[in-house]
């Protein structure tokens, strides 16, 4: 059907937009939504063949294909939208940018319909909204595709709106990508962080009321407002749909919606009005700024700055300070000769503070009323495509990054004509070699010649041909294919092969990269394709780090220990962890004598106290006749012992029995090798069971090896 409402390109208000989204799946169609200037679907159209090529093979496919650009056609001419969006699904979203650029073109040349812009948009927002309960609660009967179409057209027409969709209770925002480390970041704090934002971002635009009651679309802003909130926002709302009418000045927010002062001081500035649409259909008296950012408590300011930009008389009978006012917003001119800091002394003498940022923002606004301070939109760059089209960012995809890739085919070049002179002959077989292809069966040098006369010579490989998952084309020169020398790729790859590869070279406008997949980049031992360190990396605490790696491993390698020349049963020229691992399936009370680390002139004797449990005692050996050989005196504090014999004798072997005996005792608890919070809530249970008894328990000590823990719990 012929819409006669967009037949004619300057009719209607706000701009007309055409969303165009598509699907990665294989022989999905291409949805269009046509949106008007409010953000409502006016109409939509569905394109089966559309992500088919011009050039395909097949030539049903190449006619199905002309259909829909024919079809697209008359809907542009019949609907005229100011812009066409492209949804930046993939690296197809080029192929349909161009196709929509040529048809545009073809209307252009032939002045049935003028210029539009075709722009290519990020539709990671656009699907987050297609999958929202939002879009199907407002779409149920439109498919996914045709949902992220809309919401596409919606973000170009106004950003602002279309992310506030996704910024709900269900907190679905969180699923857009601000950062490659918002992970990290805690849930709560991020979204208070984006709140804040949206809440400055709306209140700096402002919000018209009265569109939100006739575009529920919009109404997602109310929220944000300041002083409203969700609950105060939907019952503003509420109010006016029961009354059935429209705001039609600041002052009904307290007289019909009941605000009170608190909250229409905090919210008035930022709820705007549409002055110029109300002029013509309502008799009650319209305030001009009601449709500005100037807050009511100031309105005599503006109208004041308006009379004195105007230089009228303000003590006469017929002074009209409203007429004042809106010829000064006709001749916004007139308020640069004002004297403001004049004009702000005279308040602060008058009690209203220091009012110079008020005044001059007040001056500001009555130059252009609710002016959009928001940057103005710009076309993706090079580098955005290439990040939107890939899905991948300079964090992501780099020079120097290992990848996995997919062989497509063996890369040649033609040979040129003054070089079929350089064809080789074996003189061990007597048959030619074709110099680029390497084949080396051709009996006659005639026969070299017709190989390449009849295009039959594919040419020098030069290198293999990959893609990668991402949608990029690789290319790996054949120098770049092994450290060792390869005349013939396709004896290293094959077409389907997957082979690791690491990124040399990017080049973002091609949607290309240089790979190398030789062993030695792969390693990357001289660390030649290391990411360069960032500016908030702390170089000290890395050398401080290899310091420490490099003493502990001069520490490991040196041997901590003399070994010894002893003859004893239990002595054994064995490190520390050597002895507790050999402790492990000794019996209580069992020892072992072996060297010290503290020197030649020490031993240590190792008993065991419990399972797990190990006391470690240092002896100190005097009047040594050599190095290797035992001290003629034993020394364990200022205790003498004669030889080791009696060191096991008179000072372990009693230990180890009084240790045996508290291991058998009846209220002894292993506790996780005398772990105090353990034994403290044994004894708490004990108590608990027994109210009357007083518990006690003992346990040995792994942290004092050859003490035990008492712990009792008294009425």
């Amino acid at each position: 059907e012929e819409d006669d409402d967009f037949m004619d390109e300057n009719q209607g208000k706000g701009i007309r937009v055409l969303g165009i989204a598509f699907s990665s799946a294989r022989d999905h169609p291409v949805f269009c939504a046509l949106v008007n200037g409010e953000g409502e679907v006016t109409d939509f159209l569905r394109l089966p063949h559309f992500t088919k090529r011009r050039t395909a093979w097949r030539e049903e496919e190449r006619e199905k294909k002309a259909q829909d650009i024919e079809t697209l056609k008359k809907f542009l001419l019949n609907k005229k939208p100011h812009v066409v969006t492209v949804a930046g699904e993939n690296r197809d979203a080029q192929m349909l940018i161009e196709d929509v650029k040529r048809i545009v073109h073809e209307l252009d040349q032939g002045q049935q319909l003028s210029s539009i812009g075709v722009e290519l948009v990020d539709n990671e927002l656009a699907i987050l909204y297609m999958n929202s309960k939002k879009s199907e609660a407002e779409f149920r009967d439109y498919p996914p595709v045709l949902r992220q179409a809309v919401s596409l057209a919606r973000r170009i027409q106004d950003p602002l709106i279309e992310f506030a969709q996704v910024c709900s209770s269900d907190e679905d925002i969180l699923c857009l990508k601000f950062h490659p480390l918002q992970e990290h970041v805690v849930k709560e704090e991020l979204l208070n962080a984006l709140y804040c934002e949206f809440i400055n971002r709306v209140n700096e635009v402002g919000v018209d009321v009265n569109r939100a009651i006739a575009h529920p679309y919009s109404q997602a802003l109310i929220q944000y407002v300041c002083g409203l909130g969700p609950r105060k926002g939907t019952h503003l709302l509420k109010i006016l749909k029961q009354n059935n009418t429209r705001l039609e000045s600041r002052t009904q927010l307290v007289t019909m919606c009941h605000m009170g002062p608190k909250v229409f001081m905090n919210c008035a500035g930022f709820l705007k009005i549409d002055t110029a649409s109300l002029g013509d259909s309502t008799d009650s008296y319209i305030e001009v700024l009601d449709g500005s950012r100037v807050h009511p408590e100031t309105y005599e300011w503006a109208r004041k700055m308006a009379v004195d930009a105007l230089e009228y008389d303000e003590s006469a009978e017929d002074a009209n300070p409203a007429g004042a006012l809106e010829e000064i917003l006709e001749n916004p001119e007139r308020l640069k000769d004002l004297d403001l800091d004049a004009f702000a002394e005279e308040l602060e003498r008058q009690g209203y503070g220091d009012k110079h940022i008020t005044l001059y923002d007040i001056r500001a606004e009555l130059s252009c009323r609710y002016k959009d301070l928001r940057t103005a939109y710009r076309s993706p760059n090079t580098e955005e495509i290439f990040n939107m089209l890939t899905k991948e960012t300079p964090e992501t995809f780099y020079i120097g990054k290992l990848i996995i890739c997919n062989v497509t085919g063996i890369a040649h070049r033609r040979p040129q004509g003054e070089s079929y002179d350089q064809a080789i002959r074996n003189d061990e077989t007597g048959l030619w070699q074709c110099p680029f292809c390497q084949q080396d069966n051709f009996p006659e040098l005639s026969e070299v010649w017709n190989h390449f006369d009849s295009g039959s010579c594919p040419g020098q490989a030069i290198g293999v041909k990959t893609r990668l998952d991402n949608g990029v084309t690789g290319f790996i020169p054949t120098k770049f294919l092994s450290d060792k020398v390869v005349k013939r790729p396709e004896e290293r790859v094959k077409v389907g092969m997957t082979v690791h590869c690491r990124i040399m070279k990017i080049d973002i406008e091609k949607f290309s990269a240089d790979l190398t997949c030789r062993t030695s980049d792969l390693m990357d031992r001289n660390n030649e394709w290391k990411l360069p360190k960032d500016t908030y990396y702390d170089f000290d605490a890395e050398a401080a780090d290899h310091k420490q790696e490099e003493d502990m491993k001069r520490k490991q390698q040196r041997t901590t220990y003399i070994k010894r020349v002893i003859a004893h049963p239990s002595f054994h020229n064995i490190n520390f962890k050597q002895a507790e691992k050999m402790m492990e399936t000794m019996d209580q009370g069992d020892v072992i004598i072996r060297p010290s680390s503290k020197g030649e002139n020490h031993l240590t004797v190792t008993w065991k106290v419990s399972d797990g449990i190990y006391q470690h005692v240092d002896v100190r050996e005097e009047g040594k006749e050599n190095a290797f050989s035992l001290g003629a005196t034993l020394w364990i504090n200022s205790e003498e012992f004669e030889d080791l014999d009696e060191i096991v004798a008179r000072y372990v072997q009693p230990m180890a029995s009084f240790a045996r005996d508290l291991l058998n005792h009846k209220y002894y608890q292993d506790c996780s090798g005398g772990d105090r919070k353990k034994l403290e809530e044994l004894l708490i249970k004990t108590k608990k069971e027994k109210p009357t008894f007083i518990p006690y328990f003992i346990c040995a000590c792994k942290e004092l090896p050859g003490k035990f823990l008492l712990g009792y719990q008294p009425r």
